[in-house]
């Protein structure tokens, strides 16, 4: 049992996988609320049931604590009653609500980490030396366009005529985990573009469980030892970005709208701020390095009562392979879980049966 429930913290975008979706007006779709799904839900009833992850995610990452904090996880029952700090956890998001409900309209602009900033007790004591503000880029007298970032995002990875010869990739990568340590293998097939199979191999950490995400170039699913693992939409969606903006300079097929925003900052470079619209209720932001032109992050977020929950991927430590440059290290982080794929071995234009990323169930 502690070991399904490492597995499913570890490779389980449930928890925290994150695009920004929003519900239609018109949609007649029924949503399952937190209270109908779970027992002993005393204050987020009328939570959608698929925010409790990541609503569980933000309050561990805006107190510093783990699951254990509030819950008797040690045993597996969340649902056992009778924590202090379950019970006063309900309290003070009681509290949130009101603050947002009678000051902000509603709008979740006050959260966990408004005043807990990491830790579990918030300090009722103010600071004794000045706050040095960190100082903003100066932003460009002319604007560059999107066409110009992109532009200079193809030559970075290696030019048009390099990009084209590479028609698939066989890449083996390793996980690592905030402590340094690596338990799992990965592998990640990818061909045409647009197919993706990503594959986290068993270890010594975590058994035999062999986790595969994949996208056929229109549908993204996922399998744990060969069985269906359900995807909510975000999850699907961030699959679906892996395969397709991995050394992709073409961004404008994935989204379809782009607007530069501003000249910002990441790790003391200045970047571009672009934002990119996969539709009218789905944004992401990308960062491009000023200098190099090299994507740098990507930014997603998902929406909750609590405000938005963030999905963050920085690619570092650019090399070539092939006379194309890809990130062999690959930052993902969310609330409270952050983890490394450092890429060790890249072969290009191996042969790959497409039969591989064909739906299996």
């Amino acid at each position: 049992m502690k070991t399904k429930l490492k597995i499913a913290a570890i490779f389980t975008f449930a928890l925290f996988a994150c695009v920004f979706l929003a519900t239609s007006g018109n949609t007649q779709t029924k949503i399952e609320t937190a209270g109908q799904k779970f027992k002993s839900i005393k204050v987020l009833n009328d939570m959608p049931a698929d925010q409790m992850g990541k609503v569980m995610n933000m309050m561990s990452a805006s107190l510093g604590v783990n699951c254990a904090f509030c819950h008797a996880s040690n045993d597996g029952d969340y649902e056992k009653e009778g924590f202090e700090h379950k019970d006063t956890a309900r309290q003070m998001l009681k509290m949130t609500f009101e603050l947002n409900k009678n000051y902000f309209d509603g709008r979740p602009e006050i959260n966990c980490n408004t005043c807990h900033q990491g830790i579990s007790h918030p300090k009722p004591s103010f600071p004794l030396k000045p706050v040095i503000a960190v100082e903003s880029p100066v932003q460009p007298d002319k604007k560059p366009t999107v066409d110009e970032i992109l532009a200079k995002y193809e030559t970075a990875l290696g030019g048009k005529a390099n990009l084209a010869k590479i028609t698939s990739r066989h890449i083996k990568a390793q996980r690592i985990e905030p402590d340094g340590k690596t338990f799992e293998d990965e592998e990640i097939l990818q061909k045409g573009g647009n197919l993706l199979i990503q594959t986290i191999y068993p270890s010594k950490q975590y058994g035999d469980y062999v986790v595969k995400e994949i996208f056929d170039g229109a549908t993204a699913f996922k399998l744990g030892n060969g069985a269906k693992i359900e995807l909510k939409a975000d999850e699907t969606e961030q699959i679906k970005r892996e395969a397709q903006l991995f050394a992709n300079p073409n961004l404008k097929a994935v989204y379809p709208k782009m607007d530069f925003r501003a000249v910002d900052k990441v790790d003391g470079r200045e970047v571009y701020v672009i934002t990119a619209s996969i539709s009218e209720t789905q944004r992401e932001r990308l960062y491009f390095d000023v200098q190099t032109g090299l994507l740098v992050r990507r930014v997603a977020s998902t929406p909750t009562i609590l405000g938005n929950f963030v999905f963050q991927v920085d690619y570092t430590d650019y090399k070539k392979f092939g006379g194309v440059k890809l990130p062999t290290l690959i930052n993902f982080a969310v609330p409270n879980i952050h983890w490394t794929r450092k890429v060790f071995d890249v072969k290009n234009n191996v042969k790959i049966d497409d039969a591989k990323f064909t739906k299996i169930f």
